[in-house]
């Protein structure tokens, strides 16, 4: 209604439910006031601070649980934190090889360390067929950094049984 943007009806019955709703009228000025904030309209010294107070003790209060841990008990458990924290950092820096066994174990001795033993290079079975497939389809494969010029190019490479 403000924009102009409602049919005749529309407005009739716009002004009836803002004679009937205290909310709708302050709704509506809230909208007008918008506006001429929004358009830098001089004389907007409103004082809104009333409503605000009003609106906060009307509010309910929340309240936070009590927590279950003894007051003196939370610098301790803050302190064992820490200290394991630093004692992990310690363990891993300071072991010789870096994998956070100490020195005269064996290096597949941990389940971690033998995950860290090098690289691990998977082998793909090419046959004629998926050949055929990639070579279809490359024209389809992202392009990466090169953008226009990855269509022009086939990069297509077999391993294996002397291919």
């Amino acid at each position: 209604m403000m924009d102009g943007e409602l049919e005749q009806h529309e407005v009739a019955e716009t002004l009836q439910a803002l004679r009937r709703s205290e909310d709708l009228r302050r709704e509506w000025r809230d909208g007008l006031l918008i506006g001429a904030a929004l358009r830098g309209e001089d004389g907007l010294d409103l004082d809104v601070t009333a409503r605000v107070m009003a609106a906060l003790d009307t509010e309910p209060t929340v309240m936070a649980p009590a927590s279950r841990t003894p007051a003196w008990q939370r610098p301790l458990l803050a302190l064992a934190a820490s200290a394991a924290g630093v004692a992990v950092v310690a363990w891993l820096a300071l072991t010789p090889d870096g994998s956070g066994l100490p020195a005269g174990l064996p290096a597949g001795a941990g389940g971690l360390a033998a995950a860290r033993s090098g690289p691990v290079v998977a082998q793909a079975q090419s046959t004629p067929r998926l050949q055929e497939y990639l070579v279809a389809h490359q024209a389809y494969a992202p392009g990466g950094v090169i953008g226009g010029a990855a269509r022009n190019i086939r990069t297509v490479a077999a391993s294996g049984d002397g291919r």
